[in-house]
């Protein structure tokens, strides 16, 4: 597990340190508003589309393999990093990194499932999280920092660095033997619908601010790199320290009950954005962390309450994915025609409205599923 463990903060910290720079750099070279928008989310468009395929092959295949080769994915990813000298092989190879994440992320989710207890599930995967998180704080803080004082290749530099942290411990893990077979069957979890269509908005709107709206508005709202970074770290640092306690609490109150709360506090948080001085926006990032970790805690312990949890993981994954890159591109539509605090207040509404209707089928826990 400790091996997991480290390779996945690794590996978050490799994807996420360039989160501070990528719209600005974009911009600085020739892309539009747009553009540095969609360069700002690409990352998750291929990883929404194949984490399910990934899914469900790592449980006829294996998880290693395919740890091992998203792990290799995100170390070349980082080397074109540094030859991105046009906006379009800068959008190449923040695709190609989320190419190797969806490769690496459900396999790790699923192989976590596969080694812990069935009755603290809930509770493995919030420390998982947690890990990943912590990995996402501390990547925009350290690429910001070391953007302000070495440039940008240096940050591109860090994330190969990083890339390689996490491929080491990788490399001989072991893994449960899953007998799975090519003929497989593959349902799709309908009870699941709900609680993925709501960590699709959230992550759509909570991204918005992390990726976009942060990065993009930082010189309007005199915020330098460096304190972006912070505010973007600060958003993943509370999505890390709460997955422990929403796990736990996902076990206990149950899944719909558990997303909801999470759902209310991302609202609050776009809210609190409303007024962009840095108290409030550092108020901002804190929420919508916690926020988002509460629900993806929740949604993927309802995940890995599935027999073919790879799937179930990979499917999940796709939801998540989808939603930042969805968030992030439709934040970058919006600002060409809203200001920073509307955008923000239109995003909590989405949030606020959204979930309770979403989840109106029932709440409690959803931890007797279709096997």
């Amino acid at each position: 597990m400790l091996r997991l463990i480290l390779s996945g903060f690794f590996a978050y910290a490799s994807l996420s340190c360039v989160i501070p720079i990528i719209p600005s750099y974009a911009s600085s070279l020739g892309a539009s508003v747009f553009l540095s928008a969609f360069a700002a989310g690409v990352f998750a468009l291929f990883p929404a589309i194949a984490m399910t395929p990934f899914g469900m092959l790592s449980e006829v295949y294996g998880r290693r393999r395919f740890l091992v080769a998203g792990a290799v994915t995100s170390l070349l990813a980082s080397l074109l990093y540094l030859q991105s000298s046009t906006a379009e092989l800068l959008v190449f190879s923040r695709t190609l990194h989320g190419l190797g994440s969806a490769l690496y992320i459900p396999s790790i989710n699923a192989l976590v499932a596969d080694i812990s207890e069935e009755s603290r599930r809930g509770e493995a995967m919030g420390k998982l999280q947690t890990a990943l998180m912590l990995g996402f704080f501390a990547g925009p803080l350290a690429g910001g920092f070391v953007s302000d004082f070495f440039g940008v290749k240096a940050v591109f530099l860090l994330a190969l660095v990083f890339s390689a942290a996490a491929l080491v411990p990788v490399v001989g893990v072991r893994e449960r033997s899953k007998g799975g077979e090519i003929g497989k069957q593959f349902i799709f979890p309908r009870k699941l619908a709900p609680l993925f269509a709501v960590m699709f908005v959230g992550m759509a709107t909570g991204s918005s601010l992390a990726l976009f709206a942060i990065p993009f508005y930082a010189p309007e709202l005199n915020i330098s790199q460096q304190q972006a970074g912070l505010l973007v770290a600060v958003l993943f640092l509370f999505s890390a320290i709460i997955r422990v306690p929403a796990g736990i609490l996902a076990d206990r109150a149950g899944r719909n009950v558990t997303a909801l709360l999470g759902m209310v506090v991302t609202g609050l948080g776009l809210f609190s954005a409303f007024k962009p001085d840095f108290p409030f926006l550092f108020l901002a990032s804190l929420l919508c962390g916690a926020g988002n970790g509460i629900v993806n805690t929740a949604v993927f312990a309802a995940a890995s309450d599935y027999e073919n949890r790879g799937y179930a993981m990979g499917v999940a994954n796709t939801v998540l994915n989808a939603g930042i890159f969805a968030g992030t591109t439709l934040a970058g539509f919006m600002a060409g025609f809203l200001s920073f605090q509307s955008m923000m207040l239109i995003l909590a509404a989405a949030t606020l409205l959204f979930s309770p209707i979403s989840l109106s089928k029932g709440f409690g826990s959803i931890s007797e599923v279709e096997r």
